[in-house]
């Protein structure tokens, strides 16, 4: 119908009706853009809100994670020192109660840093969504964190993975205490060692001392990078409740 009265504006020459024509063709183009940009803007800020919700508790279970592995090494920690205590005061008991160290102290503790929504957010490439450039960056930085991490974690296995060999030649394990975890498993007999053997055996002992320290580095690793991962939750958390998301 506009291209009608146009062409008959045209016709007639009358310029002031083509004007007027022309003006509400640019102005619904004009309207049409704001629309489709005000829709589109609401999405991304929608999309936006669902990633940083997802974030928020993503990066809570990762916190969650880390502290669970440092309680469990701190568990080793306390086993071995209680081990080395009663071997080096001649108490067999002693020894006995913290043996179950012997066969964790080489344990180390994968944690993954990286939460699911962020790989997603990066795989789509929609980080950008966030509009915040600082918290953006923060974001962007933890697949870095993450690599970083497990680079360091994969060294400490390798370090101790001769240790675990040697200390695993000096305990045998009574098998019938683990068998069933559901009756509640293991007792602190579960671990046998020759304990004058074990006690006289220099290089051992330095070995089970080597885990030791490399479990404390653990620990110390668990508690940086924590404080890493809560430093950005809690800048999510201030995104949401900054924008009106709650």
């Amino acid at each position: 119908m506009i291209l009608a009265r146009l062409s008959k504006a045209f016709r007639e020459q009358n310029w002031f009706a083509v004007a007027v024509e022309f003006i509400i063709v640019i102005a619904g183009v004009v309207i049409g853009f704001q629309i489709n940009a005000w829709n589109e803007g609401r999405q991304a800020r929608h999309l936006e809100a669902e990633y940083l919700y997802r974030l928020e508790v993503e990066l809570t279970a990762v916190i969650e994670d880390l502290n669970d592995a440092q309680r469990a090494i701190d568990a080793y920690f306390n086993w071995i020192g209680l081990f080395l205590a009663g071997v080096e005061a001649g108490d067999r008991d002693q020894a006995q109660a913290g043996s179950w160290g012997l066969n964790a102290i080489t344990d180390v503790e994968m944690i993954n840093l990286e939460p699911a929504s962020l790989r997603e957010m990066i795989s789509a490439g929609d980080l950008t969504i966030i509009q915040n450039r600082d918290l953006r960056s923060d974001l962007a930085s933890i697949p870095q964190l993450q690599s970083r991490s497990q680079a360091s974690l994969q060294q400490m296995a390798a370090d101790l993975t001769p240790v675990a060999f040697e200390i695993s030649r000096q305990f045998e394990a009574r098998l019938e205490d683990v068998a069933d975890f559901s009756a509640g498993g293991d007792d602190q007999h579960t671990i046998q060692f020759d304990f004058d053997a074990v006690s006289q055996n220099e290089v051992f002992l330095n070995r089970v001392n080597y885990a030791a320290l490399q479990n404390r580095f653990q620990a110390a690793h668990f508690v940086r990078y924590r404080s890493e991962i809560e430093a950005i939750r809690e800048r999510v958390r201030s995104e949401i409740e900054m924008r009106g998301f709650r």
